[in-house]
């Protein structure tokens, strides 16, 4: 009677603290993670602000340039960069004059840009336009030029001492808020350990809803990890390392998805972070790959498009995915492909092993475009993708393993049975790594069957 009389009291001072502690703590983070977020992203916008106006200046230089060298040398090989740079002015103002808009701030700056512009013109319409037209570059003209590129100049340096003050101020709002967050996160840890030490208490009654907890948490590792079902004319290895201790997910994916009867899309990527989270970031790279694959693109278009969705889906700055997205025709053993930033790919054929260098930049940075490559992959091949768990495998005294030793794993391995081949491979980085798992490790190797090239 004693014993439940206490195991019930300490359940209900252990659900007080919980109702009281926890909900002060989470709604304290919150505040901390948004004003974090918001910080980070107007020094976001400062710098693309800053970019700007570096381009504008650069444009300048290059107007001036360019006119200076056909001036002396009438090579018309020095207007090349002016009209280059004269068609990209407008443009670049409108981007600086809308970066800086968006700071109340920063108003007087915006109104600059304007000033910029007519400068500019003037400087066109004075110097750069005339001296096309076949007039020398006199003196006259010349000390107009430099009044108008002075002026021009002059303008920029305030615009940019300003944006300066504005990012040194927001970087150290950050790293207030960053001191903030930790504090309170030290405070809620003391809370949680207070809460353990009365929740111990009352473990025993909480064993059983504990062990189906933890067969929920085994459900969804399963349901993450991936479940491959290659078509009849490709023979698959693969084999999945993951750096997060007592869990078999993380950022790293794989994938061999039938699109029709011919064709296959292949795919590993490397998300950034760690663990349950990055692991949930794979699953929508799996699942967004196959949905746009599905719609008969093209890999640099399935890439783009992708870029578009993983960037409105993950806002902040510092998440990217390393990704090669490949799809192989059985008909003619062709196989289409971006690289996008990914280096741990690589054909062997004919016992020579060669690798499939980048087409493009990682996933995330916005602005750039994915091209695309191709080359055969057909009987005898074999197409070998990893993640920087084989290519930045340590030893245990912090030694990453030489690149000429690589080569040799992955020359050496049985490369007639694929799923062999990537166990003998993921063997020799454990015995290297001496167990020790640094970064997660994902292995796909493709084979295509015997005679399948050409088959309808």
């Amino acid at each position: 009677m004693l014993r439940t009389v206490l195991s019930i009291r300490g359940l209900i001072l252990a659900l007080a603290l919980v109702a009281v502690g926890l909900p002060v703590a989470l709604v304290g983070q919150l505040g901390i993670a948004r004003t974090l977020n918001a910080t980070i992203l107007e020094i976001a916008r400062i710098r693309q602000a800053q970019l700007a106006l570096a381009g504008v200046l650069q444009l300048q230089v290059d107007e001036e340039s360019g006119i200076r060298g056909y001036a002396a040398t009438r090579s018309r090989e020095f207007l090349e960069p002016y009209y280059a740079a004269q068609a990209r002015m407008p443009q670049r103002l409108e981007e600086l004059q809308d970066r800086l808009r968006d700071d109340a701030d920063l108003g007087t700056s915006d109104r600059a840009v304007v000033e910029l512009a007519v400068i500019n013109a003037a400087w066109l319409h004075s110097v750069g336009e005339p001296v096309i037209a076949g007039k020398p570059l006199d003196s006259a003209r010349a000390k107009r030029g430099k009044q108008l590129t002075d002026s021009f100049r002059g303008l920029i340096v305030p615009i940019e001492q300003r944006l300066d003050v504005r990012y040194r101020a927001r970087v150290a709002t950050r790293e207030a808020t960053i001191r903030l967050g930790t504090l309170s996160a030290l405070g809620a840890i003391g809370l949680i350990a207070l809460e353990v030490i009365v929740l111990a208490i009352v473990i025993a009654r909480m064993r059983h809803e504990l062990n189906r907890d933890r067969a929920v948490v085994e459900s969804l590792q399963k349901a993450v990890s991936a479940r491959l079902v290659p078509p009849e004319h490709l023979r698959i290895g693969t084999a999945y390392r993951s750096a997060t201790r007592g869990a078999r997910v993380g950022g790293d994916v794989y994938d061999v998805y039938r699109l029709d009867d011919d064709r296959t899309l292949l795919v590993v990527g490397d998300v950034s972070g760690k663990g349950l989270t990055a692991a949930v970031d794979t699953m929508f790279v799996r699942f967004a790959l196959r949905a746009l694959a599905s719609e008969s693109l093209t890999p640099d278009d399935i890439v783009e498009r992708f870029d578009r969705l993983y960037r409105d889906a993950n806002s902040a700055p510092e998440s990217f995915v390393t990704l090669f997205v490949g799809i192989h025709d059985r008909r003619d053993g062709s196989l289409a492909y971006v690289n996008a930033g990914h280096e741990a790919c690589w054909i062997r054929r004919n016992g020579t092993l060669r690798m499939i260098p980048p087409t493009g930049p990682i996933v995330g940075l916005g602005g750039f475009s994915f091209a695309a490559a191709a080359t055969s992959l057909e009987a005898g091949d074999l197409l070998i993708l990893a993640t920087d768990g084989l290519t930045e495998a340590r030893d245990p005294d912090g030694g990453f393993i030489a690149s000429e030793r690589l080569n040799g794993w992955l020359e050496r391995a049985d490369a007639g049975d694929p799923q062999r081949f990537v166990d003998e491979v993921a063997s020799a980085v454990a015995r290297y790594t001496r167990g020790k798992i640094v970064d997660d490790l994902a292995l796909l190797a493709v084979a295509p069957a015997a005679g399948q090239k050409g088959t309808p």
